[in-house]
């Protein structure tokens, strides 16, 4: 493998674990080990945005943590953001300013900050082409875990699934992943069902004019 597959085969990596940690950042804000974890797939992506968009997530998830513990991780990362980006951080550090839902320093790759004032939409907005890979991660982690015979993964990676699509009115993504594995034969419990009558009864009645 040439060294440019072996980089292009790292970014590939990089970008699934960073969605990994999208999903569990979403539905454990505060969690710091998820955001750490985050933000250091996104240092070895090549892009910029995906990093200041989870340090972003991040002081706002962990804003308790801010201000006393983050210089050794600021140092790490600071050289690999926009200098208006690292200047709004370290005002963050400061104690100068802190990170609010709609911010500056938000990204489209962040998932609990929004760089749009129109906040709820852009939280729950979801794009086919992030469905589509959100979808294909979870297929492949069942698939892989079934071979283990890990079953408590599975029951793992599922409600983690349930939640996050539940959470984020994503109705692509579960279909997605409900069709694949049922051509794999998957064996579909309630949960299943209950998340698809969750997702079913959040779709908004057209209105008549």
């Amino acid at each position: 493998m040439s060294d440019a597959d072996l980089i292009k085969e790292n970014e590939k990596v990089a970008h699934r674990v960073f969605r990994l940690y999208s999903r569990k950042v979403f539905l454990a804000p505060n969690n710091r080990h998820f955001h750490e974890q985050r933000i250091n797939a996104a240092l070895l992506m090549t892009e910029k945005e995906p990093l200041q968009g989870a340090v972003a997530d991040f002081f706002y998830g962990c804003w308790f943590d801010i201000p006393y513990d983050v210089n050794n991780l600021f140092t790490r990362i600071k050289d690999r953001l926009y200098p208006d980006a690292q200047q709004g951080f370290r005002d963050c550090i400061d104690k100068k300013s802190y990170i609010q839902r709609n911010s500056m320093l938000a990204t489209r790759w962040s998932v609990l900050v929004s760089p749009s004032l129109n906040e709820q939409k852009q939280r729950l907005r979801i794009s086919s082409d992030d469905a589509k890979e959100i979808a294909k991660d979870i297929t492949s982690e069942l698939m892989q875990a079934r071979a283990s015979q890990d079953w408590g993964t599975i029951e793992q990676i599922e409600n983690e699934f349930f939640a996050y699509c539940t959470a984020r009115n994503d109705r692509l993504a579960f279909s997605l992943v409900w069709f694949s594995l049922g051509k794999r034969d998957w064996q579909f419990d309630k949960r299943w069902d209950n998340c698809q009558q969750h997702l079913d009864q959040t779709i908004r009645p057209s209105t008549t004019r």
